[in-house]
């Protein structure tokens, strides 16, 4: 480990998007928990209004990643990547500044998170395509485990932290502090601005429904990718809506509020961590393989959330759930980098997360409704069985179990 970051520190681009990683993450730590409990904090809120606020955030980010894709193949992913982080900052903190002078509404709290949504569909696809740019092939591994070793270490800074502010001074402060983390980031990424390549325009130019095309293309022709999309368009749903939705509802219910909540998800952030640390040392023939065998562990948190209000308990199993998600997320990043051609890698990039996160935007709309009707137990119950069958159907297709280590394609497509 020590090795790899010693020697990606020396690609000054490297180490900038690294630093501005931490940061940022400190705000994605704090941001989560703030923006959940601000909301139920409203006079009158419910967790359908919770489902509102965190659809109209999600929603957005499907439906503009395709064109988040496109742009980025178009413009120095830096650019867009900085400038998106720049202009999300002010947004959050506005969200902040509401939440502090009382004048926050669910419909106030909507509209900028469908605005903050919005250019989270820009700010990923340009992000995915940005590290190829800044790092050798072969070290791509290493430094995507590097990334989010660096990234989860903030983030538990920032999930701790977040705990404690909003139970001890409201969420909007933790909502500021968000944005301004988002502001650095931005502004450290923006100095790569020149970084990479903005596409020659000429006569033979293709337009934005011919990059998109070429770019289903390239996904489309690998049966593996559709695969693993399709499966996660399920699970993202299920994940989506505990995080946002089913976990805060059954904290401010049945565990004691924001705090515990916030223990649970530093668990979590600390097993990914751990994750990112055995993706530097097991590089397994099979990787699609092991990792999402691996995700059994995340049915089995969110079952044990269901089961048990035993808060030691669910902090362990949230951290074997962090290990198999960011196991997987450093193996699957890998596989895409090493098997998708550069100039396509946003646009397939924004098809595997438009994919992911297609039902998302529904799993948060109906999950306040669900909840309020059956209670938070059975649907964490229910939520981890779906989880589990999604898994065995992901598993059953040969290309997904065949598909060989960095840089070979699946035997079987």
């Amino acid at each position: 480990m020590l090795a790899d970051l010693k020697k990606l520190w020396l690609i000054p681009a490297f180490r900038t998007l690294l630093i501005a990683r931490i940061i940022s993450n400190i705000g994605n730590g704090l941001g989560p928990i703030a923006l959940a409990f601000g909301v139920l904090s409203l006079e009158g809120a419910t967790p359908t209004s919770l489902s509102i606020v965190m659809a109209a955030q999600l929603g957005p980010m499907v439906v503009f990643m395709l064109f988040g894709g496109v742009l980025a193949d178009r413009y120095p992913r830096a650019l867009v990547v900085g400038t998106s982080d720049i202009f999300l900052s002010g947004f959050v903190v506005a969200n902040g500044i509401m939440l502090i002078n009382g004048s926050a509404t669910v419909m106030s709290l909507a509209i900028i998170a469908f605005i903050s949504g919005s250019l989270n569909a820009l700010w990923w696809p340009a992000f995915a395509g940005l590290l190829p740019e800044v790092v050798p092939e072969e070290d791509l591994q290493s430094a995507n485990s590097v990334i989010g070793l660096g990234a989860n270490a903030a983030n538990i800074a920032g999930t701790v932290a977040g705990g404690i502010i909003v139970a001890g001074i409201g969420a909007g402060w933790a909502m500021v502090t968000d944005g301004i983390s988002f502001f650095i980031a931005g502004i450290l990424v923006f100095t790569l601005r020149k970084f990479g390549k903005t596409r020659d325009t000429t006569e033979h130019t293709p337009s934005v429904f011919e990059d998109l095309a070429h770019g289903w293309k390239e996904f489309s022709s690998r049966s593996w990718v559709v695969t693993v999309v399709a499966g996660y368009s399920i699970l993202v749903m299920i994940f989506e809506s505990v995080l946002g939705v089913v976990g805060p509802v059954h904290a401010e219910q049945e565990l004691g509020g924001p705090k515990p909540w916030s223990y649970i998800l530093a668990a979590l952030s600390v097993g990914m961590t751990a994750g990112v640390l055995v993706s530097l040392k097991v590089r397994p023939k099979r990787p699609l393989l092991t990792a999402l065998i691996a995700q059994l562990g995340v049915a089995t948190w969110i079952f044990t959330i269901g089961a048990t209000n035993w808060i030691p308990l669910i902090m362990v199993s949230a951290f074997f759930a962090g290990i198999a998600l960011d196991f997987f997320f450093v193996l699957w990043q890998t596989a895409m980098q090493s098997n998708i051609p550069r100039e396509s890698l946003s646009r397939v990039s924004s098809y595997d997360a438009f994919g992911s996160l297609v039902f998302a935007p529904f799993g948060l709309v109906i999950a306040g409704p669900i909840t309020e009707k059956i209670g938070t137990e059975q649907t964490l119950i229910g939520m981890a069985i779906i989880f589990a069958v999604v898994l065995a159907a992901m598993l059953s297709v040969a290309s997904v179990r065949n598909l060989r280590g960095q840089n070979l394609e699946a035997e079987s497509t």
